[in-house]
């Protein structure tokens, strides 16, 4: 190798090293206001949900996690592994009801979410597809990222989704 590819093959290693420092740049959520940082924690959970990853969910919850329930991390985690056992397709409807915000880095989020077998493609469906519709309280944390530290879950009515 002569001096000439020598020095083109730094350059592009250059080049290559900048264009990744970019990407991954671009990609950090620092731009996001706090409000998106909740919606993409709500998707993500969402996704898992939807692909039956009981791990990338558990990912999601910190590890004091404690409910009125008296459920901790593990406990929510076996039952969220139960629910994906019973259920072969799990498909998600959810309606965001309210972000309140105690400090920078604690979340309460009134979330409502309707659970059926096959897709739900608005709130006008759920009855015919005998979905269960649930109205959650979920505490999130702000450590490197928003975790969900303590729920609570009740049943509701499908008119409650609309």
């Amino acid at each position: 190798m002569n001096v000439g590819e020598a020095t083109l093959i730094k350059n592009i290693l250059g080049f290559g090293i900048l264009w990744v420092i970019f990407l991954l740049y671009a990609c950090t959520d620092d731009g996001l206001s706090k409000e998106e940082e909740i919606k993409q924690f709500i998707e993500a959970g969402i996704e898992a949900a939807e692909n039956r990853s009981a791990k990338d969910l558990s990912e999601l919850i910190d590890e004091n996690y404690l409910d009125d329930r008296k459920f901790n991390k593990k406990q929510l985690t076996t039952l969220v592994q139960l629910y994906f056992f019973r259920h072969k397709n799990i498909f998600l409807f959810t309606k965001i009801d309210e972000i309140e915000f105690f400090t920078d880095n604690e979340a309460l989020i009134t979330l409502y979410v309707a659970m059926a077998g096959s897709a739900i493609s608005s709130a006008n469906v759920l009855t015919s597809l005998r979905a269960k519709t649930y109205k959650f309280e979920l505490e999130l944390i702000k450590q490197d990222k928003w975790l969900l530290q303590r729920a609570k879950w009740q049943g509701i009515s499908v008119s409650d989704m609309q």
